[in-house]
């Protein structure tokens, strides 16, 4: 039954992939009360993303007021790097990997649900449950909301959404434990930290029994359903819609064997991934240093107290997830608007694709 549902998940999210929702304040439905009016606009090209990537890796002191604030992160794990707190940064193929799973690049499109808004001109992309433009933000914009970050430049502005998404990024490399040395430079090092970015739930853990111990390397263009989250985004490295978006990068993952938790079920310390694919370790990989990043980041020199990640810092509690803020709750499910949809999805797939969806993000809520 757990098996079936997972799938029956997985192909309503494949459905609804092409649709462009649009739900906010004037919406009927709202259902989740979104609190923030879409903004009318034109999506970005793909040459046009290129240098918001760009800045958005180089983190706040890139970005600048182009993007919310955000302290400091861990660098290093006494592996033998000494652990020190640095102005937080992010491989550029990481974000590019996350956005175009969660939204296809899209902060916005001519919306296509819900029939309210059908036909209207190209506006915030918006899901269901509130999701907002290409990190699709969801904490912090529903009606009544308070964040620190201005909510309206998370709907209206391409920069400042990816910026906020980051921002919840780097929440969850404070949160999780260290993979290999911790360096944010390194792609790999980023593993856990995008599982958390998804939800530290079962469902994303790489060893979870409903999933194929010989599965190969996910390539989101041809639909590979049965995955973990951060397999997904790890396999648009790897396999880029067009030669235009990013070059192609082959991440290493980590050895499934290595994975241990603690009493919560969240995963512990993991050493540095070698395997050439998710359960394949016969062969192996090299880590990746990003190439927006140097080797040497810049050091905010603040040490820190040993090699155990730092404490949880919310920065205004803005986290991608149904309301929670801590790194065990969820972005949501599986339920991506990025890849290539193989199915024809009719308006009753949709909307059996909503209902499954809530009652995912239910579940990874409780």
């Amino acid at each position: 039954m757990r098996r079936f549902f997972v799938a029956v998940v997985l192909l309503a999210a494949h459905s609804a992939a092409a649709q462009c929702p649009c739900y906010s304040v004037s919406t009927t439905p709202n259902t989740y009360q979104c609190g923030i009016e879409a903004t009318p606009g034109t999506n970005p090209t793909v040459a046009d993303w290129q240098p918001i990537f760009l800045k958005v890796a180089g983190g706040p002191q890139r970005w600048g007021t182009d993007g919310p604030a955000l302290s400091a992160i861990a660098s290093g794990c006494g592996h033998p790097v000494v652990t020190t707190q640095i102005s937080p940064v992010f491989p550029c193929e990481l974000l590019q990997a996350i956005a175009m799973n969660e939204s296809g690049w899209r902060q916005f499109c001519a919306p296509t649900t819900p029939a309210s808004q059908k036909g209207l001109s190209s506006r915030t992309i918006i899901s269901f449950d509130c999701g907002y433009g290409i990190g699709q933000v969801t904490s912090g914009m529903h009606i009544g909301d308070m964040p620190t970050f201005d909510r309206a430049r998370v709907a209206g502005e391409p920069a400042y959404n990816l910026a906020t998404g980051a921002q919840i990024l780097g929440g969850k490399w404070r949160a999780t434990a260290c993979v290999g040395d911790r360096q944010p430079s390194l792609v790999e090092d980023w593993y856990i930290a995008t599982w958390a970015y998804n939800g530290l739930a079962a469902i994303n853990d790489p060893n979870n029994a409903s999933y194929d111990t010989m599965r190969p390397i996910c390539n989101p263009n041809l639909g590979c359903p049965m995955r973990p989250y951060q397999e997904r985004v790890f396999g648009w490295m790897e396999h880029p819609p067009t030669a235009a978006h990013w070059p192609v990068l082959a991440p290493a993952y980590p050895d499934r064997a290595s994975f241990k938790y603690d009493s919560n079920g969240r995963p512990l310390a993991l050493p540095e991934p070698t395997c050439a694919g998710p359960t394949d370790c016969t062969k192996s990989r090299s880590t990746h240093v990003s190439r927006c990043l140097g080797t040497n980041p810049p050091d905010a020199g603040q040490p820190s107290d040993g090699g155990e990640p730092a404490p949880s810092v919310s920065d205004g509690g803005q986290d991608i997830s149904d309301g929670g803020d801590g790194p065990g709750q969820g972005h949501g499910c599986q339920c991506d608007f990025g890849g290539t949809s193989h199915r024809s999805g009719g308006q009753p797939w949709v909307l059996f694709a909503l209902l499954v969806m809530v009652l995912c993000r239910r579940a990874r809520s409780a």
